[in-house]
């Protein structure tokens, strides 16, 4: 009994010292293939790190030729609008031009002064003496240019600087077209400029007193002048 026993004893060490060295031998085994799947592993995930990173780098690339063609057009609507500036300018300044030279009307402040002939004449005095003559016209007017007026009539017809005023009379002739008393001298500018200097202390208005003309002058806060017409000139 004691034999048996001792041999079933050693049966068993032997099984279990013959299963340790299968394991042992499987998982040497198994090992270099455990190395070489964490190799391939490692290898796609290079692969594919590389890939992003090609990725980023010309995402990167598009951002920044995205943002230079954004700048492109920025520079090229800036460029666009300047020049559209620059137009809007000169049809301001062609306008401007165009109504202080009398081809389009204007309008704004300005004074309007009447001169007639007075209503009163001695009958030992010369008629002459009594009525307005051309230079009556010509002395409000160049008062009036000194004092800055933008455009000037006379009963409603505009008034250039090549103008010319001659006496005919009883009536004032501008340009060729005659023009019967009262005379309605309208200006625009800054009314208070214009008025004051016209009624200066023996400035122009104290003269036309002194001349016996009639004066009325009165400040319009809207003044509007037609253009200059075809026959002038």
């Amino acid at each position: 009994m004691k034999r048996r026993g001792k041999s079933v004893i050693l049966s068993l060490v032997l099984l279990v010292s013959g299963f340790l060295i299968s394991y042992s031998y499987q998982q040497t085994k198994s090992s270099p293939q455990m190395v070489q799947l964490n190799d391939s592993q490692w290898e796609k995930e290079y692969f594919y790190q590389q890939r992003l990173l090609d990725m980023e780098n010309r995402n990167k690339q598009l951002r920044d030729e995205l943002n230079e063609k954004r700048d492109i057009i920025q520079k090229f609507e800036n460029e666009m609008a300047g020049r559209e500036q620059t137009v809007a300018d000169f049809v301001e300044r062609k306008k401007k031009l165009q109504m202080l030279n009398g081809e389009i009307p204007i309008q704004g402040e300005g004074v309007e002064i009447v001169l007639s002939d007075s209503g009163y004449i001695p009958d030992e005095e010369q008629v002459n003496q009594y009525i307005v003559h051309e230079t009556h016209l010509h002395n409000v007017i160049n008062e009036l240019l000194s004092a800055g007026a933008k455009a000037i009539a006379i009963n409603g017809q505009r008034y250039m600087k090549d103008s010319y005023i001659a006496c005919t009379g009883p009536v004032i002739t501008v340009d060729g077209i005659q023009h019967p008393a009262p005379f309605v001298i309208t200006a625009i500018g800054d009314s208070d400029v214009l008025y004051s200097s016209l009624n200066l202390t023996r400035g122009v208005v104290d003269q036309l007193l002194n001349d016996n003309v009639e004066v009325d002058m009165t400040k319009n806060n809207q003044i509007e002048m037609k253009a200059r017409l075809s026959t002038e000139g």
